[in-house]
């Protein structure tokens, strides 16, 4: 809503002329979102504890996870805390971002729909009964598939209406002129980035998840990734900046940049009272929503292709899951039963049973910036 006032803000006092470079806003909004979260987390970590909304770790799937949970005295930790989190995002972007900005409007909508699934399954999970574990598959999967393919089809329309075309477009990592463009494929096009663009923001959402598993991991392994497609979503809006990095040109990307800051503040407020001992979990509350913008980010700034370096800790957690689950359901078919390829997935569980939790949590977070470092060199070598 700043944005509105910019002429009026400068007739006060001359320096406020810096709130129209969207590098600045996109700082003030991390700030902004810190503040909001540290100033939501701590009544409502109390208003969940006496509702007695708490972590259940005899629900896992595994025995072994299960008693490491109990080891550790997580039973009692309360969750949703994802609610302030995307509460914190949604403030701190209202207040600095451009809300007649397209791209903007359609982030914010993934957000809060992403969340609100995320509470429906969180809640559930509360208030089970009968020891039901949060919605099906199919009542989580399909609206957030609906979202996805909703997000992605209204930036290919934008694109394509806004005279931003390179919104359509696939860039390719260390390649300066090799990418992909379906928009002349037509409606075929239209399907093939609609299917691919909903498919990243899916993975990464369902990637998100499968990491929030220890205290400060999730949030923690978030920030590099954010800080770098921050970058980079400003980047694409600068015209010298954008062929400098050899990116591409899209105005309003650094709008949506000012958002990828609040998701950075937020996750770091967040990050304060979920650091070790956590005094409260995340859950799908915070975990959908921090995911869906890890890809809605990767999409506008037009680098999902790097994200397997951006987002390399969520990327070796879901891959690590999904070998899991694959290689049970393949040795079920083969041998009539179901071999686990790991003792525990994700993979961090593996790694749990032999290193203390602080400091595997802490080796994520190295792996995850070194990640995204690469990430920033791979746009840069083009």
């Amino acid at each position: 809503m700043i944005t509105f006032l910019f002429d009026w803000l400068q007739s006060i006092w001359q320096p406020f002329h810096a709130l129209q470079y969207t590098s600045v806003r996109t700082i003030l909004a991390a700030a902004l979102s810190f503040a909001m979260a540290l100033k939501l987390g701590k009544p409502m970590i109390r208003r969940l504890r006496e509702a007695g909304v708490a972590e259940a770790s005899a629900l896992s799937d595994s025995i072994e996870v299960s008693k490491m949970y109990a080891a550790a005295n997580k039973d009692r930790t309360p969750t949703m805390g994802g609610v302030f989190w995307v509460a914190a995002v949604m403030f701190s972007t209202l207040v600095w971002a451009d809300p007649t900005e397209l791209m903007v409007v359609s982030g914010a909508i993934l957000l809060v729909g992403m969340g609100v699934i995320g509470f429906l399954d969180d809640h559930i999970k509360w208030k089970r009964d009968k020891g039901r574990d949060g919605l099906s598959r199919a009542a989580k999967f399909i609206p957030s598939l609906l979202l996805a393919v909703y997000t992605s089809a209204v930036l290919w329309m934008m694109g394509q209406q806004t005279g931003r075309p390179e919104i359509g477009t696939i860039y390719f990592p260390m390649m300066k002129e090799f990418f992909a463009s379906w928009a002349d494929l037509g409606i075929y096009g239209f399907a093939l980035f609609v299917a691919f663009e909903s498919f990243i923001i899916l993975a990464c959402s369902h990637a998100v998840n499968v990491t929030d598993g220890l205290d400060g991991l999730a949030a923690g392994s978030a920030l590099p990734a954010y800080a770098v497609l921050a970058f980079a979503l400003i980047a694409v809006d600068t015209p010298t900046l954008a062929e400098y990095w050899h990116l591409p040109f899209i105005p309003g990307a650094g709008e949506v940049a000012v958002m990828a800051g609040a998701a950075l503040g937020a996750s770091t407020g967040f990050l304060w009272f979920n650091a070790h001992p956590a005094r409260i979990f995340m859950g799908d509350s915070g975990s959908l929503p921090m995911g869906a913008l890890l890809g809605y980010f990767a999409i506008v700034s037009k680098q999902e292709l790097a994200l397997p370096l951006l987002a390399l800790v969520f990327v070796v957690e879901v891959l690590s899951s999904f070998i899991q689950i694959t290689g049970f359901k393949v040795t079920r078919i083969l041998t009539g039963k179901g071999r686990r390829i790991l003792p525990v997935a994700p993979i961090h569980h593996y790694f749990q049973r032999t290193i203390p939790e602080q400091q595997l949590v802490v080796r994520f977070w190295l792996v995850g910036a070194i990640g995204a470092m690469l990430g920033l060199l791979s746009m840069k070598l083009r």
